[in-house]
């Protein structure tokens, strides 16, 4: 594995290793020993704490003349806190500035200043008191005094030489065209000449910069008294500077908000006798306590924020794949799975070994990538693709080397009995008419014709259809991708509909790979030979 692939799941591995060294039965008994109502409020510790981050970024809002309501701040804070999710560092939090711009209708580039200074705003309060909490702990661990002062004069060379310089245009340039950042548009490389005068000046950033130091303090006031029912119990002054330690160590960018490096930290840091008046707490008590915050703090922000972000998304109207941006996103995730292409191109084989220079049309051939599964391993078969999109039909062709006409699957350009296999993956549920194009299809097939459908199954229960298009987000499928898949289920069809399609078109079916929970069936059905 490459080591750019590793970085970012160093935090998981750490984590990984730290729970292998614990007694998981006794963390599970620590989850099950919190008491019901403090489990309850707890869900809702965040809120407060969103509210003032809120407020915080209003001020900086209006000192940019960006307007836009409260209501809506929430709504984009939530998709920071998606993005921020799947990507390590909460990178992809910067995603906001896209969502930003569009809604409000101010200049990318102005919203990027914003986003920017709010983030380093928010860094610089936490590194001011991770700073004082270095200090104290300097005798014992001076590396971590090293560390934290040399973040603060990182952030600050970065205002100064950066972000007040030509040098910014470059600085987001790059952010832009991170590979963490998939998801954010080219645009966002584009038009920064307005960035260095939208930034705030120093004198505009105070107040925020309070509201930030009040909003950590109170973050921390809130995991104190939570602390207390996972039996870690200190002197309040030490357990908020040991936790802004710890956050300021998890802001590393080699983890999900800080997953791993942030318990390494507290086990270590809570294990220094001269700040917990000589208790030791037990690893399991820790570990739990850190995960529990992990889980109200990021994991129930972040699953909201997916759902808005959804929701969102789809408010932008139907996925254009006559866009070539977005087939050029469309065919590159999905070449991540060629092998669900050889599979359903070995199915193919099985019925084409017993014709002599099989006629195979890929009805709805997309960018080519059945197709090209289907030649490789059936190379005497002449190979048609058949797609609506012109975009596609290039694609296709570059792609599988295929002969490739514009048509549908009402509409099939080819002449009567012409063909011997018609395949089509995932395209059943985008036809108009099914019982025209299945009369279609039985049209250009020869006697003994065989039609092969992989359909996506509509019986497929809704938390995995969740599972698959959050799985999607994380292979940086973008989201519009994600939810031309996802929105698919919406006029699937479930497997007994589809035989009834076959039954009545004069096919008989004669294979079915099916199971009620998965995601996609296969059903294959052979034209009837004319009767006598």
């Amino acid at each position: 594995m490459r080591l750019t692939k590793l970085v970012p799941i160093i935090g998981a591995i750490i984590l990984l290793f730290i729970l292998s060294q614990l007694d998981l039965a006794q963390i599970k008994t620590i989850f099950l020993e919190l008491p019901p109502f403090v489990a309850l409020l707890s869900l809702f510790a965040f809120i407060p704490l969103l509210l003032i981050a809120t407020i915080q970024w209003r001020i900086l809002l209006a000192r940019q003349k960006i307007p836009t309501s409260f209501r809506y701040c929430i709504t984009n804070f939530f998709i920071g806190y998606f993005y921020g999710f799947i990507t390590p560092g909460g990178f992809g939090g910067y995603t906001r500035t896209i969502y930003l711009s569009k809604k409000t209708g101010a200049p990318l580039a102005q919203c990027a200043s914003n986003i920017i200074t709010y983030n380093a705003i928010e860094y610089l309060a936490l590194l001011s008191i991770g700073l004082i909490g270095a200090l104290a702990l300097g005798s014992i661990y001076p590396n971590l005094l090293i560390i934290t002062v040399s973040l603060l004069f990182v952030i600050i060379i970065l205002y100064l030489l950066f972000f007040r310089s030509p040098h910014a245009h470059q600085l987001i340039q790059k952010i832009g065209s991170s590979r963490f950042l998939l998801t954010i548009p080219s645009t966002l490389t584009q038009s920064l000449d307005t960035f260095h005068k939208d930034l705030p000046s120093l004198k505009d950033m105070i107040p925020p910069y309070g509201l930030s130091l009040s909003g950590w303090m109170l973050k921390y006031i809130i995991l104190y008294g939570l602390a207390q029912y996972f039996n870690i119990q200190i002197p309040f002054i030490y357990f908020i500077l040991i936790m802004a330690v710890a956050d300021v160590i998890a802001s590393i960018p080699i983890s999900i908000y800080g997953i791993g490096t942030r318990e390494a930290a507290l086990i270590t840091l809570f294990s220094v006798p001269r700040f917990t008046n000589g208790v030791l707490f037990s690893h399991e008590h820790i570990v739990s306590f850190s995960l529990y915050c992990f889980i109200i703090l990021w994991l129930i922000p972040s699953s909201i924020g997916m759902i808005i972000t959804l929701s969102e998304s789809r408010k932008k109207g139907i996925y254009d794949l006559e866009d070539d941006t977005n087939c050029e996103y469309f065919e590159r995730y999905m070449r991540r799975f060629t092998y669900l292409y050889r599979q359903l191109a070995t199915t193919v084989k099985t019925y084409a070994d017993a014709k002599i220079n099989p006629v195979i049309i890929d009805l709805g051939v997309g960018p080519g990538l059945l197709s090209k599964e289907i030649k490789d391993i059936l190379p005497q078969a002449t190979v048609i693709g058949i797609d609506p999109i012109d975009n596609m039909l290039q694609r296709a062709k570059k792609n599988a080397d295929i002969e490739t006409r514009k048509g549908s699957s009402e509409s099939i350009p080819l002449d009567d009995a012409s063909v011997d296999i018609v395949v089509t993956r995932f395209s059943l549920t985008y036809w108009k008419n099914p019982q025209r194009s299945f009369k279609e299809i039985h049209r250009v097939l020869k006697p003994g014709g065989v039609l092969i459908i992989e359909a996506l199954n509509k019986d497929l229960p809704a938390y995995r259809l969740l599972c698959i298009t959050f799985h999607m987000i994380l292979k940086r499928s973008r989201l519009n991708v994600a939810r031309y898949h996802s929105d698919a289920y919406k006029t699937a069809y479930r497997l007994k509909e589809v035989k009834g399609f076959f039954e009545d078109t004069g096919f008989t079916v004669i294979s079915t790979e099916y199971k009620k929970k998965d995601w996609r069936y296969v059903i294959v059905g052979e034209k009837n030979e004319p009767s006598k």
